[in-house]
């Protein structure tokens, strides 16, 4: 009976210390961030459709009708307006691949730009991290609606312009 006794506050000491492990590791669940759903975003910048003759604006945008086609029924549009370019965007995470597949197949077909979002982020597609940018060639490299950043991966690199020697 006495080796019972000596061991009891032993016991207790073990017992509160895994509750209070069991506690924190609650407790760090309950407040730790998830990670961002991710979306395919499919961006509606074939100008040549929209400006050209088949497209009437009644239509609205074109990457609605191809997610329709491909059999997603749950997507989220946002509307173009002066200086931005509208998109669509698909949730990756439980979207079935051959739907995903069919999408990418039809943006590129329809020559639309697509890319990999974390959550609903309509940043101008010139401005998204590492996306080669249409305005390449120009000398501010087409980054000047980006609020200030600059290309965090260059796909062009601009050459000095030698001075004249007079």
């Amino acid at each position: 009976m006495k080796t019972v006794k000596k061991r009891r506050p032993f016991l207790l000491g073990m017992l509160a210390g895994a509750s209070l492990a069991i506690a924190s590791a609650g407790v760090a669940t309950l407040f730790s961030e998830k990670p961002a759903t991710q979306y395919l975003r499919v961006i509606d910048d074939n100008f040549d459709y929209i400006l050209g003759p088949s497209h009437a604006p009644e239509d609205g945008p074109l990457s609605p009708r191809l997610i329709r086609n491909c059999k997603i029924e749950k997507f989220v549009t946002d509307s173009a307006q002066p200086d931005y370019t509208g998109s669509s965007f698909v949730k990756i995470d439980g979207m079935p691949k051959a739907n995903l597949n069919c999408l990418i197949g039809e943006a590129r077909a329809n020559s639309l730009s697509f890319a990999i979002m974390d959550g609903i982020d309509t940043t101008p597609a010139d401005c998204i991290d590492g996306w080669p940018t249409r305005f390449q060639k120009e000398a501010s490299g087409g980054f000047e609606l980006c609020r200030g950043q600059k290309n965090p991966n260059p796909i062009f690199m601009p050459t000095p312009t030698p001075t004249p020697k007079h």
